[in-house]
């Protein structure tokens, strides 16, 4: 339409960019202006301004305010996005329709417009702008909903919304709150800026079921923007998140690994569990497949069986798959596993490495030899413990360097580690026996299968695993009996319940100290590296036997029924001779992996119990050395930074910032899923549920909007007219709009001082591929021009490296 009005005006829009001289900005933007003008000029014939009238009438009666919205063809492509440079009028009366259309147009050839065609390569030729007119609602509240994390978690939908139109919030002239929406668990948290609106659940749900049902008709990658007027919900207009791609997905679960490592893992638990689950699975590989070079190719996958986002330990489960994927009957053992192990969500990439067929049948082989030798290598692997132990304590003594104690520590791994892969196959051996045993019972139609099989292998499954706890009932009876708890309730201290064990010549404190030697390590969370147990703080095993003899009788009850005999299950089924000798085969294999299986988690608990000894006696020495505040601080740093062994190095500062994100950590739902576009990234707010986060001047971070880490040299500005020395710098300024987009092409990163995940720059940067932080308080004032820092778009940290008066 507006094509063949400009024609009759004989003025073509081809004939004008034809003559553009690109290289000439004076060139591009005269003939900008003169397209403009134009169509502009349009709004002024009396045909045009009639028809829109009509047609507005028609279908839109009665109304008196519309929104007149742009919605260009070559918008929000993969390729090319446009960002914010199509116009869009709200609250437009109807004497102004005619003019309001004819602007949207006429930004069709706007400056940078012309410009970014010219740099993509995109014909004018090519764009086609449609204009939406719509009824203007004045909501009370407006905001965007991404139904995945544009930071590229694509589990997560997150909704922003602030008080009046959308376009307050976009341009952060209003406080907003951002709510960030688990998909697979359907929970939910929020960081709200202070004065901003809050939604009730039901209109969080009521969003995410829209935005569900928009996606098979628009895409599962959606920017959809909504008002609410009077509690009602309006959806005003849907967008694909172009930055986003499901090609490679790195799926986290806590499957499992939840119960090892429950809540928050703070960062030298996290690198010791990565360092040791590769170490162990790469043994698992190494003896399966037998091949140096095919083991080298599955070194990526091996190193990241694990992980953590924001602090807390999840499988990477992909990598799972991978290596599970070269086992014989791999799609057999595969459901097994995942029943097993809990896998809820069971759909998985039918992954395999090209293997030729001769490697194929070497590897059956090969496992098939090692699933045979199991037991026999589990029996080894425990009595070699004991040798580990004895060697350890033979080798421990107080006052070791940090050098003596790295290369004890590193001494031990090896031994440790030498043979423990073993306890992967007798889990696949325990698994399978299990699953096969269970299977038999549906097969033959019994009822409750799942129960009668947990309690046809009981007997033998908890026979290790119910030391512990058997020790400590005995403990407790002997401290009643022996006339001790007077004396246990006057303990306060680690160093007085230590004390009164070494010193007190009697059975109880006898028993006591070899209960701790024995069974010191158990405890809850005994995996995580940071948690307290009986060993190093024995006023806990003091506190746990005042609660167990609190009530003598009911002590005595438990201890007796505890100690009862295990009695097997009884088959209540007719079945064939067959039948019972494979439901008697399967019950004892599975009983035999699962009681192995039980011994070696006892001496993980103990394997930890020694590496948490050897750290925390690193971390006195660091502690004497000024490099860190406390001794346990050393459960804040990566075993990478222990091993340095750099006595000059303060840690103080980074544990100091490591504290507080951890704390944030801590606030942010357990979910049990999360599956990422790209790298595995950390939350970073400063603000959770209206409870904000404790920060200090040191810790500069702001909102993360773009993925990335860049160091440079930061150039402020207040003003981008006449900037051009934009080139690999980290610009810096307190908000930016749509006419920034070509200076942040230039830069390395961009840091602003408001904004929020929906702002111009946070949009413009995650299209640009450019590092974004957003929302940085005062920023503008603690930074000037000549600074060098380093920008984490992830995390939204960044830290000064440099002040440019030196």
């Amino acid at each position: 339409y507006f094509r063949q009005l400009l024609n009759t005006e004989s003025m073509s829009d081809e004939k004008i960019l034809a003559g553009i001289d690109f290289e000439n900005e004076a060139s591009v933007a005269k003939a900008s202006s003169e397209l403009k003008k134009t169509v502009e000029i349009l709004h002024h014939r009396d045909d045009f301004g009639r028809d829109i009238l009509d047609e507005t009438h028609k279908r839109l009666k009665g109304v008196e305010k519309f929104s007149v919205r742009s919605s260009c063809t070559a918008e929000d492509g993969a390729d090319a996005s446009f960002a914010g440079q199509f116009a869009t009028f709200l609250s437009v009366e109807k004497k102004g329709l005619a003019r309001s259309v004819a602007q949207c147009y006429a930004s069709l050839y706007g400056l940078n417009v012309l410009k970014y065609c010219h740099e993509k390569s995109i014909p004018l030729s090519a764009l086609k702008m449609n204009i939406i007119i719509q009824v203007m609602t004045e909501p009370d509240l407006s905001g965007i909903l991404f139904t995945a994390n544009p930071q590229g978690l694509l589990n997560e939908s997150v909704i922003v919304v602030g008080e009046g139109v959308g376009e307050n919030v976009v341009n952060d002239k209003v406080p907003s709150t951002s709510y960030y929406y688990n998909l697979t668990d359907q929970i939910y948290y929020y960081e709200s800026q202070g004065g901003a609106p809050l939604l009730g659940v039901e209109t969080v749900n009521e969003l995410i079921k829209n935005a569900n049902r928009l996606k098979p008709l628009l895409g599962e990658y959606l920017d959809i923007e909504f008002a609410i007027k009077n509690e009602k919900l309006f959806l005003l207009q849907a967008r694909p998140i172009t930055s986003l791609s499901d090609k490679n997905v790195l799926i986290l679960d806590n499957s499992n690994i939840v119960e090892s490592y429950p809540g928050v893992s703070l960062p030298l638990t996290d690198s010791f569990v990565c360092e040791a689950y590769y170490q162990v699975f790469r043994g698992l590989a190494s003896r399966c497949l037998k091949n140096e070079k095919l083991l080298k190719g599955y070194d990526k996958d091996l190193r990241n069986m694990v992980g953590s986002a924001n602090g807390r330990m999840y499988y990477k489960i992909s990598n799972w798959y991978a290596v599970l994927n070269f086992l014989p009957l791999s799609k057999k053992i595969i459901p097994v596993w995942q029943d097993m192990m809990g896998v809820t969500n069971k759909e998985h990439k039918a992954y395999k490495k090209e293997i030729s067929a001769f490697q194929n049948v070497r590897i059956y082989f090969n496992c098939i030899h090692e699933a045979f030798h199991v037991q026999r290598g589990m029996n080894k692997l425990n009595a070699d413990f004991i040798e580990v132990k004895e060697s350890f304590n033979a080798g421990y003594k107080p006052g070791l360097t940090n050098a003596e104690l790295i290369a004890l520590y590193n001494q031990t791994s090896t031994k440790v580690l030498n043979n423990w892969d073993i306890t992967l196959l007798n889990d696949i051996y325990a698994f399978v026996f299990t699953g096969l045993l269970k299977n038999k019972f549906k097969k033959l139609k019994i009822e409750n299968y799942e129960s009668h099989t947990n309690e046809y292998i009981t007997g033998v499954s908890n026979i290790e695993s119910m030391k512990p706890i058997k020790a400590l009932l005995a403990l407790s009876a002997l401290a009643v009996e022996s006339g001790c708890l007077d004396d246990l309730k006057r303990l306060v201290t680690n160093e007085e319940a230590l004390e009164y064990f070494n010193t007190t010549v009697s059975e109880f404190a006898e028993k006591a100290t070899a209960y701790i030697e024995d069974y010191g390590d158990r405890l809850l969370e005994e995996l995580k590296l940071e948690s307290e147990t009986f060993r190093t703080s024995p006023i806990l095993l003091v506190n746990k036997i005042l609660e167990y003899s609190d009530d003598y009788n009911r002590l005595k009850d438990i201890a007796i029924s505890i100690n009862a005999s295990d009695e097997f299950a009884e088959l209540n089924c007719e079945c064939g001779f067959i039948n019972k000798k494979l439901i008697d085969f399967y019950s004892k294999k599975a009983m035999l992996g699962i009681s192995n299986r039980e011994i070696s988690r006892l001496n993980r608990s103990r394997v930890y119990g020694i590496v948490r000894k050897l750290f925390l006696a690193i971390g006195k020495n660091m502690h004497d050395a000024g490099q860190i505040e406390h001794e346990k601080d050393v459960f804040y740093l990566y075993t990478s930074e222990v091993f340095e062994n750099n006595v000059s190095r303060d840690f103080k500062n980074t544990i100091a910032g490591r504290k507080r994100a951890y704390e944030l950590y801590g606030k942010i739902p357990a979910y049990s899923r999360l599956e990422f576009s790209g790298e595995v990234f950390n939350k970073s707010h400063t603000a959770i549920n209206s409870d904000k986060i404790t920060t200090s001047e040191e810790d500069l971070s702001g909102i993360p909007c773009s993925n990335g880490i860049v160091e440079g040299e930061v150039l402020m500005i207040e003003n981008p007219k006449g900037t051009v020395e934009a080139k690999d710098k980290i610009l810096v300024t307190k908000m930016t709009d749509p006419g920034w987009v070509f200076l942040i092409t230039l830069a390395k990163g961009i840091i602003t001082e408001k904004g929020s995940l929906l702002s111009h720059t946070a949009i413009i940067s995650r299209e640009l591929n450019i590092p974004s932080i957003v929302g940085v308080k005062n920023i503008s004032n603690i930074l000037k021009t000549g600074d060098v820092v380093k920008m984490d778009g992830g995390t939204g940290k960044i830290e000064v490296v440099r002040k440019s008066d030196g």
